[in-house]
């Protein structure tokens, strides 16, 4: 009788002995071609996000070589919700194990129908060169499964402006997963990018209160932006700082509506001695209020001014529609665009722990699980 040999699963051999083979089997990618990563910090939320791989003779951008936690080759990786550094491997989503675990399981099952109904053809053969006529079958068990289970890109894709790696996160993460560098600069500009966008498509309409109404959304998206990144901010850091304090900073309560507002937002920050409008201008100030506070009439008060907005904005007359010019808008985006950089920029825990020594974090392999 012919030896036995596990002839599928050798392909993904990388390892081992004939018994007791290595295996390593490709990971699913998306559409964009990135691989599911999933925090293994049971904390983290949402903690699934998109790594793709690293282009060629990748170079980090010349001023912030110190900021990155890994250097070009380096293993490992840094979830962009929370900051945790791993091991590549540590990041592997769930659902590719399982696929992975079930296409092992199948292909041994495989292996060996294929082996003993090999062995049965060749008794039949053997038989019927005798007398007699012997027919034989067996069962080669259930169709292969999908071992590239379907995924798709999440919303926001991004590309690192430090080392260049491309990867997706649900709405706003705070570090770059290849090379750990803080990376909510990133986010905010696709913030500014698409309501850019919102602001072209705005002048190309005729129909004037259509056009307004896009400006009105623009605009808002960029006050909704603001209010987001300075809670999402807010919030890291206070985990960071004082867990023990999480629940009673940080909850919904806590939280409400204080960012639509520079008083109370700074209010909040007060309590970790930061100032997120530190270093602001009057007119700077002056124009985070006005637009703050137009947020509310467009979106609450169908674009009417009223006698409270009407007292910040001399130039406005009560029961008429607030003025949107695309302009403003391009500017008031741009403000809190830089608003949101300089906060991060003194943010000490987005540029902790920096890794020089490969040897911090174990080789696995990168775009591969073991088994």
């Amino acid at each position: 009788m012919a030896e036995f040999r596990f002839r599928t699963l050798e392909q993904f051999q990388i390892g081992g002995t004939t018994d007791e083979m290595q295996l390593a089997l490709p990971l699913t990618r998306s559409p964009r071609g990135l691989v599911y990563r999933s925090c293994p910090n049971e904390g983290c939320s949402p903690g699934l996000f998109l790594v793709g791989e690293p282009p060629e003779a990748q170079s980090l951008a010349p001023g912030r070589i110190d900021l990155v936690r890994r250097q070009p080759g380096m293993p490992g990786m840094t979830c962009p919700y929370c900051g945790r550094d791993d091991e590549d491997s540590s990041f592997t989503f769930a659902g590719d194990i399982e696929a992975a675990k079930n296409y092992i399981a199948w292909a041994a099952k495989k292996d060996a129908a294929d082996f003993l109904g090999s062995a049965l053809e060749n008794m039949t053969r053997t038989i019927n060169r005798g007398r007699g006529a012997i027919t034989a079958r067996y069962n080669k068990g259930p169709e292969e499964p999908k071992l590239f289970t379907w995924r798709e890109d999440l919303l926001r894709n991004l590309t690192c402006d430090t080392c260049n790696r491309p990867y997706g996160v649900y709405a706003i993460g705070l570090f770059c997963p290849g090379c750990g560098a803080e990376n909510v600069h990133v986010h905010f500009r696709r913030e500014i990018e698409l309501i850019g966008k919102q602001i072209q498509l705005a002048r190309t309409i005729e129909e004037e209160e259509l056009s307004y109404r896009l400006l009105g959304n623009a605009h808002e998206d960029v006050v909704t932006a603001l209010e987001t990144y300075l809670k999402t901010i807010f919030r890291f850091i206070v985990k960071r700082r004082h867990p023990e304090r999480y629940e009673d900073l940080c909850s919904k309560n806590a939280i409400g509506n204080r960012f639509q507002n520079i008083e109370r937002g700074r209010e909040l920050y007060t309590q970790l001695a930061m100032d997120p409008f530190a270093g602001r201008s009057p007119d700077d100030l002056d124009t985070l209020r006005r637009n703050i506070q137009k947020r509310h009439i467009v979106g609450h008060n169908l674009s009417m001014a009223d006698e409270g907005y009407v007292r910040t904005a001399e130039d406005e007359r009560a029961g008429q529609t607030v003025r949107l010019l695309a302009d403003d808008i391009t500017r008031f985006s741009e403000l809190c665009g830089e608003i949101i950089r300089d906060l991060a920029r003194g943010v000490t825990e987005f540029h902790e722990r920096i890794i020089r020594d490969s040897s911090a974090i174990s080789s696995p392999l990168q775009q591969s699980k073991e088994l």
